[in-house]
């Protein structure tokens, strides 16, 4: 049996009180990783912007993610287009040879 091995993940992000969740065992070093992220992240806009309070860089640093997500999202559909684009091309060259 494929079982996955679950684990109780701790996030502190920022400021704010940490927050637990169920993850894959073979999941952490990726969610580590994203933590760490946010965080440096959230860091570098507080010391840019003093006075701001941590919620509204909290959304700035949300919607600088999600900007970056999207982006990449669009990219990679937009590869996938072009790969498909390449592969009909390539099996019409294929069926000529055929002939």
């Amino acid at each position: 049996m494929d079982e996955k091995k679950l684990h109780k993940f701790t996030a502190k992000i920022a400021d704010v009180e940490p927050f637990v969740f169920t993850i894959d065992l073979a999941e952490e070093p990726v969610f580590r990783r994203a933590a760490y992220h946010v965080n440096e992240l959230w860091q570098k806009m507080c010391k840019e912007q003093p006075g701001r309070s941590s919620h509204y860089i909290l959304g700035k640093v949300a919607l600088a993610f999600a900007e970056l997500y999207y982006r990449k999202a669009e990219q990679l559909g937009a590869q996938s287009s072009m790969l498909d684009a390449f592969e009909k091309q390539l099996d019409g060259f294929l069926a000529d040879s055929d002939r």
